[in-house]
């Protein structure tokens, strides 16, 4: 089975405001920055993309000259049926011989989070609440697109999602504001109740300067394979404001 595949150039819709630069210009200074100006070496987003597109039979200038884009190649399907899969055993691999190589758990294993009703009892007296953050809202990226009117007349400000019996038993209703804290910050919201939300626990969406998800979390807890913080898994309280 086969299918076509298409590429197309975006373009650049207004030139940046004030000091403001392309993501691909921040994360190439970044590079720099850090000692690592090797691995950084294009000069401008032109090079970047010549970079990217090497592997493949489209050139810039293709896309230039096809502003809608193109059609290249085709599509192959089912093509771990002769070269396998990108893993030492060219096999999907349940379990990880390359982190078992490295130390670590070949197998995924559940840890508690370092709060919790379990891991911190205490702390959970006083924020009974677990908080996941990062939901994303389909109608924006990331904090992109929010002064758009179309999309913010859809979704208009921040929201914490509670389950009803939750919403009840803490004494907020549907449409409220609340302050929702952690032991490093708080934010105000407005609730949302919806029984997509198990009990107990209450979930923020990310992006909005407003109700920044940062404010509530923090550095501590990193996973020791990834690095990656505990943004899903926090100890907070709700309080309804008048």
């Amino acid at each position: 089975m086969h299918g076509n595949a298409y590429v197309i150039l975006r373009k650049k819709a207004i030139e940046p405001i004030g000091e403001a630069w392309p993501d691909t210009k921040i994360m190439c200074e970044l590079g720099r920055h850090m000692g690592m100006g090797e691995f950084f070496p294009w000069q401008t987003e032109e090079e970047i993309v010549d970079f990217f597109l090497k592997a493949s039979p489209v050139t810039l200038k293709d896309l230039q000259k096809n502003p809608s884009g193109m059609f290249f190649g085709k599509k192959d399907y089912r093509v771990y049926e002769k070269i396998g899969f990108n893993t030492p055993s060219k096999k999907i691999e349940l379990y990880s011989e390359t982190l078992d190589k490295a130390g670590y758990d070949g197998l995924p294993v559940f840890k508690e989070p370092s709060q919790s009703p379990v891991s911190t009892p205490a702390l959970a007296k006083e924020y009974p609440l677990m908080l996941t953050t990062g939901a994303r809202i389909l109608h924006y990226i990331h904090t992109q697109l929010r002064t758009m009117p179309e999309a913010r007349s859809v979704f208009p400000e921040p929201i914490v999602e509670i389950n009803p019996a939750t919403a009840k038993k803490y004494g907020v209703e549907d449409g409220e504001m609340v302050l929702l804290e952690t032991v490093k910050g708080s934010i105000k919201l407005k609730v949302k109740a919806t029984p997509d939300i198990i009990e107990q626990t209450v979930s923020i969406a990310h992006g909005w300067s407003q109700a920044s998800a940062d404010v509530l979390t923090g550095l501590e807890g990193r996973d020791p394979i990834t690095g990656y913080p505990e943004l899903r898994a926090l100890l907070c309280r709700i309080k309804k404001l008048s």
